[in-house]
């Protein structure tokens, strides 16, 4: 037999782990000042994308004008593509593993700051966030504002945020609370594929990291209220790597094991007390699973194996307790007491629907399409292939903490989605159910990445085994990662662009809405933006401006539920 080639290097791999540390971790094998600087290109790269808005020129308000903005972001957008791809492409001449983490972490940043971008050109010339002074946006105004004031915050609720708000606007926008949400909110937006990026590359190599992690945050950049879904792309896997390190905690020593679970419980707790919503609806999987987990150590590791993962969750746990231990005590402790009837968009949509996620203003053109005819018994084809994705990951995967834990979180979303909804008449109550629509949709395109994952794994690992001779040349590490960077870079402008027109003013009754608000409404300084209609705005607190952003949504509406007010919270 001809011998085969000699193989270019695999960029969708990690390079070998030391002996006794089998799988893939961005952080073994290396120093963690990698990672670090992978973080910091993901961020410069987001926030020279969102900065890149400042230099066009449009008026929001026109349709036209829009458009010629979108596609301004667009030209900048391809230049700073270009020049990541021919930057790697020449740094792989001699290093041909290196320049692929940056680029891939440089392109995680220009996905989410597209969006950015996009929103900041909506919000030209005005100092208000989306929303205005209305809504969620005016309710963490006036949070923030209690806490200027030496007031104390619900306890219910996470305050990071809040007090997010409270700093900015009293060190940096001269105590407007409105500026700082506005500030605040565009870099969480802009960041949000950071997140994404680097919390999968704790378990995945950069290419699979931008492809897997990256693409799955597509629908859940939110610019309303973007630190709700930073929050669920970063938690599934840094979860996923918690339970990775109990299984192999057997294998690891103690110390080291202890002293990761450490660090992922502190990161954790961070997001808990950033927003804890995700970590109510997957509380049920999560503890199953560690059981399972548990379990399965005992079998094969033995009384050891389960001291060794004690030591790994007893440090995790200790580190989730000293960041969010208060915050979690009140969640627990209002619980009983706290009641939301606030009726989404979706509430009566038929429940086994979550395939597109359109937040809780979907505009007027959505209400006699909703949801959307599926070809296959009611069921959509994206949906059977995101279901065709589950299957496949839970073959090929079923060990994987990777896998395991989306899949977990999705069970338990699943379940409490139909638990609420199915006593929402009884109890009086929604309880913020419709939510678990955006936590499915995640976690289920992380499964089927991870299915392709998975798959070409299992072939590159077949043919090495078997020898196999290839007919035609392997393609090179560079083709690999221009063709990679190249196609995902253009898909993630393309959803950036999609998602930031969307916010774009206008009287829809929809997400175009809340930029619009924030168009003809003076601040409370008397500055009125340069691109309200007429050259005139509504002042603050104006009836004529108060509820703008709420469609009319004719049946949906609440009072089916009784007498009982709507309860909305952020």
């Amino acid at each position: 037999m001809t011998s085969a080639p000699a193989a270019a290097p695999d960029l969708t791999r990690q390079p070998p782990a030391p002996r006794g540390h089998r799988g893939s971790s961005a952080l073994r094998g290396r120093p963690a000042v990698s990672l670090i600087a992978e973080g910091l290109t993901a961020v410069a790269a987001a926030l020279l994308m969102t900065a890149a808005a400042s230099t066009v020129e449009l008026n929001p308000m026109m349709r036209i004008g829009q458009v010629s903005g979108l596609a301004a972001l667009q030209l900048r957008l391809l230049l700073l593509l270009g020049v990541v791809l021919v930057a790697c492409a020449w740094l792989m001449r001699r290093r041909p593993l290196a320049p692929v983490r940056y680029a891939a972490a440089a392109i995680s940043g220009l996905a989410s700051g597209v969006t950015a971008a996009g929103v900041s050109l909506a919000l030209r010339d005005t100092t208000w966030p989306l929303g205005g002074q209305n809504g969620d946006a005016g309710n963490l105004q006036a949070w923030a504002n209690a806490l200027m004031e030496g007031k104390s915050l619900d306890g219910g609720y996470p305050p990071v945020y809040p007090h997010l708000i409270a700093w900015t606007a009293e060190y940096l926008t001269d105590g407007q609370t409105a500026h700082a949400l506005k500030l605040v909110g565009l870099l969480f937006v802009a960041l949000l594929g950071p997140a994404a990026y680097l919390a999968w590359r704790l378990l995945l190599p950069p290419l699979w990291a931008l492809g897997i992690g990256v693409t799955a945050a597509l629908p859940m950049m939110q610019p309303y209220k973007p630190y709700t879904n930073i929050v669920l792309v970063a938690f599934v896997p840094v979860l996923a790597k918690l339970i990775q390190t109990v299984q192999r905690s057997p294998r690891l020593p103690r110390r080291k094991a202890a002293v990761t679970g450490g660090v992922l419980g502190l990161l954790l707790g961070l997001m808990f007390i950033v927003y804890s919503g995700w970590f109510v609806w997957s509380a049920a999987g999560a503890v199953v699973l560690t059981a399972v987990v548990l379990v399965r150590l005992r079998r094969t590791a033995g009384t050891g194996g389960l001291v060794a993962a004690g030591y790994t969750l007893g440090a995790a746990t200790a580190g989730f307790l000293a960041v969010a231990g208060l915050s979690l005590y009140r969640l627990l402790s209002s619980a009983g007491a706290t009641v939301d009837r606030y009726c989404y968009f979706d509430t009566y949509t038929e429940p086994t629907y979550f395939a597109m996620w359109r937040d809780d203003l979907p505009g007027t053109d959505a209400l006699s399409t909703w949801p959307l005819p599926g070809e296959l018994g009611g069921v959509g084809v994206f949906t059977i292939l995101l279901l065709v994705g589950l299957g496949i990951a839970l073959t090929l995967g079923i060990d994987r903490a990777s896998v395991l834990v989306p899949a977990a979180c999705a069970a338990s979303a699943l379940l409490m989605r139909y638990w609420y909804a199915s006593h929402m008449e009884s109890n009086q109550a929604v309880m913020l159910y419709p939510r678990t629509s955006a936590q499915l949709l995640h976690c289920l395109l992380l499964l089927t990445g991870l299915a392709c994952f998975l798959v070409a794994r299992r072939n590159a690992d077949a043919g090495a085994a078997l020898g196999v001779v290839r007919l035609s040349r392997r393609p090179g590490p560079r083709a690999v990662a221009v063709g990679s960077l190249c196609a995902l870079g253009l898909l993630f402008g393309m959803a950036g662009s999609a998602t930031a027109d969307k916010f774009m003013p206008k009287q829809d009754g929809g997400t175009g809405a809340l930029a619009w608000t924030a168009q003809v409404t003076a601040d409370y300084n008397g500055h009125c933006s340069a691109y309200a209609p007429g050259g005139t705005c509504k002042q603050p607190g104006d009836p004529a401006t108060v509820g703008v952003p709420e469609p009319d949504l004719g049946v949906l509406t609440c009072s089916h539920l009784g007498p009982f007010p709507n309860a909305r919270r952020p």
